[in-house]
């Protein structure tokens, strides 16, 4: 952690000129036009023993996003900057964005006993500062105290490598999801599956991406949103792919009976429907058709009928909608 030392300046309001405020706030980061407001303010009330951990903590970022914050505002000439000592501690020179001077005298100093912390390990470990600044790179915003302490706790209590807890927080991302509760029943999830390596993390994501990309053909056809599906539904869609093991099209055959028969796509219906295909050991559309020729054949006197039939039966609609939705 660096110290920066402010000598108090003769403002009596932070001092933004309208040229910051057009030409330079506008192509910055928001971070480092919170440092470097939050610098001004300090020179202004004469605050000494700034650090970097302190900046960091009060406006929400990373010690090295202070660190970047410096580095852009010298380029841009509103700071120049000269390292004081071995330690890193810093001499910092403001100008106002008008090029007039702006007194800002710094020198080492201890930092203040009542100053707030973040995580030691976001200090002290390199790796975990890196960590946490690709999350909020993937997060497009700055962590909160408790975020950071959550990521890192996955590593701890978990034992999940950094590449892991990375990977799982992009899984989230690009799923629409930074929930942070969210987040931590993946981790929860990935643990009881011993998900600790990279590699079993990726096959994990690919297994279960593989049957969403199923999973979605049939709620898409059913007008349905992936974020909508209860696991009632959830439990149906499993059945029909890995239990009746029927193929998407099967699937998307039995819907359209449902279209037709119902007016509606029911699920509890098209179950129906896959159930009776399985028991006639019907896989194919093709033998959907063999089967209704057999059926036919037989004429109307006949007393066999077979569950596989749903689209050549007449059928009391309201009542039949009562019993497959458990309301007769």
């Amino acid at each position: 952690m660096r110290t920066l030392m402010l000598k108090q300046s003769n403002f009596n309001i932070v001092p933004l000129s309208a040229r910051f405020v057009e030409e330079y706030m506008p192509k910055a980061r928001g971070e480092y036009v919170k440092v470097y407001i939050m610098l001004l303010r300090y020179t202004q009330i004469g605050e000494l023993g700034v650090t970097s951990g302190f900046l960091a903590e009060v406006l929400g970022l990373l010690e090295t996003d202070v660190y970047k914050a410096l580095e852009y505002w010298e380029k841009e000439g509103l700071l120049s900057m000269k390292t004081l000592d071995g330690a890193g501690n810093l001499s910092i020179s403001l100008c106002e964005s008008d090029e007039t001077p702006v007194a800002a005298a710094v020198k080492p100093a201890e930092p203040s006993s009542n100053v707030r912390k973040l995580p030691v390990a976001v200090h002290t470990d390199e790796e975990s500062a890196g960590m946490l600044m690709e999350i909020e790179a993937m997060m497009n915003r700055p962590l909160s105290t408790k975020e950071m302490d959550t990521f890192l706790s996955f590593r701890g209590d978990y034992k999940f490598p950094d590449e892991v807890v990375i990977l799982l927080v992009q899984y989230c991302v690009n799923k629409g999801i930074s929930d942070l509760r969210y987040m931590e029943k993946v981790a929860i999830n990935w643990n009881s599956m011993g998900l600790t390596t990279i590699a079993l993390a990726q096959q994990n994501i690919k297994k279960h991406e593989d049957k969403w990309s199923n999973y979605r053909k049939i709620l898409t056809y059913l007008g349905m949103k992936e974020n909508e599906v209860m696991k009632p539904q959830e439990d149906l869609l499993e059945k029909w792919f890995y239990t009746y093991a029927f193929t998407p099209e099967m699937i998307l055959k039995a819907c359209d009976i449902s279209f037709n028969n119902i007016g509606k796509g029911e699920m509890k219906y098209i179950d129906g429907v896959l159930r009776s295909w399985r028991e006639s050991d019907i896989k194919t559309p093709e033998e959907i058709e063999t089967k209704k020729k057999v059926i036919k054949g037989k004429g109307k006197g006949s007393a066999k009928k077979d569950a596989s039939d749903f689209t050549e039966r007449e059928y009391d609609y309201s009542e039949l909608e009562k019993k497959l939705l458990g309301r007769d």
